[in-house]
């Protein structure tokens, strides 16, 4: 691949107005309906939820739209990008250190940094939303609601979820911006964190974590990468959870 600035820049560029609006309205709709369905549901329920009801409609019938626009067709040509082919091994072999190094970021920010964060910048913020910064619970629940509780969360957050979010974020926005060369993976993971609006407070360490790893999928213009790296660090947490309940 030609290096540097010699990078070539893709089609159909989004003014940067534009690519603002895409990255952040999905997750500002998904923030709203957190909230409102948190004063009836547990937050990590509504959340669960709201990724089905909000987050694949949106990301994925904007891309769908565009198909049909595009190409008279549910095809994807043109519309998603970063197709290059890589060896299987190749991928794997990009994909282990960026999950090792977003695993560490994000285990120190849970550890060390969330609760402080929320405390002095987020304390405003609603305290159903605030629940996502909280690992405990007094409340002891059926095994049963459990069951179907990660059940979801490991088809929703663990799958449906990060596969749509690499399809719109990585395949579609990014190289629509890649006009900005080295700035357009740093403008991507600064816009994908801020989309998380009902995570705010993992912002410095959820930026920090992208970063190594948008910029990589940029260069090989892998979404391959992108969907092997986002999968696997969903999931860990998941499992990291999940043995947390045992």
């Amino acid at each position: 691949m030609p290096a540097g600035d010699e990078t070539p820049v893709s089609p159909d560029q989004h003014s940067l107005a534009r690519s603002i609006a895409l990255h952040l309205l999905p997750g500002v709709a998904l923030g709203v309906f957190v909230l409102v369905a948190a004063q009836w549901l547990p937050a990590v329920v509504a959340l669960l939820v709201g990724i089905g009801l909000v987050i694949v409609p949106l990301e994925l019938g904007y891309l769908l739209y565009q198909a049909r626009r595009r190409n008279g067709s549910w095809s994807m040509e043109g519309v998603i990008l970063y197709r290059e082919r890589h060896p299987a091994r190749t991928v794997a072999l990009w994909a282990v250190p960026l999950v090792l190094w977003a695993s560490v970021i994000f285990v120190v920010s849970i550890a060390v940094l969330d609760d402080w964060i929320v405390d002095t910048l987020f304390s405003w913020y609603p305290e159903s939303i605030r629940e996502l910064a909280s690992f405990e619970d007094d409340d002891d629940p059926a095994t049963w609601v459990l069951v179907v509780l990660f059940a979801l969360a490991f088809l929703l957050n663990g799958f449906v979820g990060p596969v749509t979010e690499e399809l719109y974020f990585r395949g579609h926005l990014l190289p629509r911006i890649d006009r900005f060369r080295r700035g357009a993976p740093v403008l991507n993971a600064v816009l994908f964190s801020l989309y998380h609006v009902w995570t705010p407070w993992q912002n410095p360490a959820r930026i920090v974590a992208l970063l190594p790893w948008i910029y990589r999928v940029w260069r090989k213009r892998s979404l391959a990468l992108s969907l092997a790296v986002h999968l696997a660090i969903n999931n860990l947490f998941l499992l990291l959870v999940l043995v947390a309940f045992l």
